[in-house]
């Protein structure tokens, strides 16, 4: 059973587990991948589209593919947050973490390209909408179209306000701003998983753990659903004063933060933190197999080669590579037997080339 811990003894909990473990947040790591996994198959169950774990593994390590709104939309999950996660990761690890207006868009990006591909979103991906949208059965209604670019980078910068706040609650930001992004719903589709993926984006910069929330079952759906409901009115008013003619600032977001009713969010983040901590102690180690497929970022870290260095391997077929979508992956078996056979061929060389 999981053990109940404050705000801050969890916060303290994550940021010890972060710092005695480097390379916690990485696919290589078996139980993180494991959780990032439920999360892609919750996030998008929340949105309609249901994979079983085998399904998931099928797209995302077996290059089997299911229909084809379902792989576009694990694929796109996948590169998406594995990127962002990796990069908030880093500029935690630097104390450089910060949140960018590009960085919203490139989630978006990420995201929906494989269904731009396939037809399923017409949208321009990683531009915020320009026309008013509704979003049916819904308690909210999302901010017109002709304010939505200048409020979300007065959205971006109040975050940032907060993450250099000396007293911010790590929870308390990631709600705020979680139920704040869905309420102004900033593109024409995908807000929901790319709000998902900002908060998760949000909470590693901050040094603790992306977490998956649930919703594979209709019972979870509708905590999560009340939990952005009960939470969003305040900032459905705020919304309609800017639409009125109030300008967006950070003093105005902070307020109607401060008297928004995110008990119900913060409830629901803490307690994934909790359960996403308790699978992660302990069992941190990178355990390599050597059938596993790497990113080719993912190697060229781990080997201390540069990613065009080894793209290059392959392209002259030197290196065993395998593209899917639009990221090239990496057997362990492959990337091995090239070091052996270099070293043979060249007894001296060692893996900075390429740097």
């Amino acid at each position: 059973m999981a053990l109940k811990m404050t705000d801050e003894e969890l916060y303290r909990a994550l940021r010890k587990l972060r710092a005695e473990s480097r390379q916690l947040i990485t696919v290589s790591n078996r139980e993180w991948y494991s959780l990032f996994r439920d999360e892609i198959r919750n996030s998008i169950a929340i949105e309609g589209v249901f994979a079983n774990r085998n399904e998931l593994l099928d797209v995302l390590e077996r290059h089997k593919r299911t229909n084809t709104q379902k792989t576009a939309a694990i694929l796109g999950y996948f590169e998406a947050a594995s990127t962002l996660y990796e990069y908030a990761n880093n500029l935690y690890k630097t104390g450089e973490f910060s949140l960018r207006v590009s960085d919203i868009k490139q989630i978006h990006t990420l995201l929906m390209r494989y269904e731009k591909d396939i037809g399923t979103f017409t949208g321009e991906l990683g531009e915020f909408r320009k026309e008013d949208v509704e979003v049916t059965e819904s308690g909210f209604t999302p901010l017109k179209g002709l304010f939505v670019e200048e409020t979300m980078r007065v959205f971006v910068q109040w975050i940032n306000d907060q993450l250099t706040a000396s007293k911010t609650d790590p929870i308390y930001l990631a709600a705020a701003s979680h139920v704040l992004f869905e309420t102004i719903h900033p593109f024409r589709d995908g807000n929901g998983r790319v709000g998902r993926i900002l908060m998760n984006f949000l909470l590693i910069g901050m040094g603790l753990i992306n977490i998956a929330i649930k919703g594979t079952t209709r019972e979870h759906r509708n905590a999560y659903y009340q939990a952005l409901e009960v939470g969003d009115d305040k900032f459905n008013e705020m919304l309609r004063k800017i639409e009125a003619g109030a300008k967006p600032t950070i003093t105005l977001i902070e307020h109607y933060a401060n008297i928004s009713h995110l008990e119900r969010m913060k409830k629901l983040i803490r307690v994934e933190l909790q359960e996403a901590f308790q699978r992660l102690k302990g069992r941190t180690g990178i355990v390599f197999q050597p059938d596993a497929l790497l990113p080719l970022r993912e190697i060229a870290r781990y080997y201390n080669y540069s990613q065009d260095y080894l793209r290059n391997l392959i392209n002259k077929g030197k290196l065993r590579g395998e593209k899917r979508g639009k990221l090239w992956y990496i057997r362990i078996r492959d990337m091995e037997q090239y070091l052996q056979k270099m070293n043979s061929e060249q007894p001296n060389a060692t893996g900075n080339n390429g740097n």
